[in-house]
């Protein structure tokens, strides 16, 4: 049985209040990645682990790039 993506991949852009911090936002992006390596390591699916395990590392890398421009 293939693992479902649940998750809501990309942050809101329509959020009401204050603006987030540029720290939680890297925090956010680490929580996505997190999720992804979880799904990968429960797919049975090659391709699929693969492609989760992709979106970890990008989600990481724009963690990454939101610390060093804040």
């Amino acid at each position: 049985m293939e693992v479902s993506m649940t998750m809501n991949l990309l942050p809101s852009r329509n959020r009401s209040g204050p603006t987030e911090s540029s720290e939680s936002k890297a925090e956010g992006f680490r929580a996505h990645a997190a999720e992804c390596r979880e799904l990968a390591n429960r797919c049975w699916h090659e391709e699929s682990k693969q492609r989760y395990e992709e979106l970890a590392c990008h989600w990481l890398e724009l963690a990454e790039q939101r610390q060093r421009s804040a």
